[in-house]
């Protein structure tokens, strides 16, 4: 996946989740020319503990977003 592409997929996240801002997506290919980007920060919680979240997000070569997900690890 071009680096271009990989910074519009990214903005359309940050915009959606303002704590990724920073952070570089793992990126993965699953058939030609569909993409798995994964975005992965820590949430603080009440009490001193926090959570881990990923953010999933298929896309095509060209940065258009066609799903995205959100899931607490």
């Amino acid at each position: 996946m071009k680096s271009n592409s990989i910074q519009k997929v990214t903005t359309k996240v940050c915009a959606k989740y303002p704590k990724l801002i920073g952070k570089r997506p793992k990126v993965s290919e699953q058939t030609p020319g569909r993409y798995l980007l994964l975005y992965m920060f820590s949430d603080d919680l009440p009490g001193g503990k926090s959570i881990q979240q990923q953010v999933r997000v298929i896309a095509d070569e060209d940065g258009n977003i066609s799903k995205m997900s959100v899931s607490r690890g």
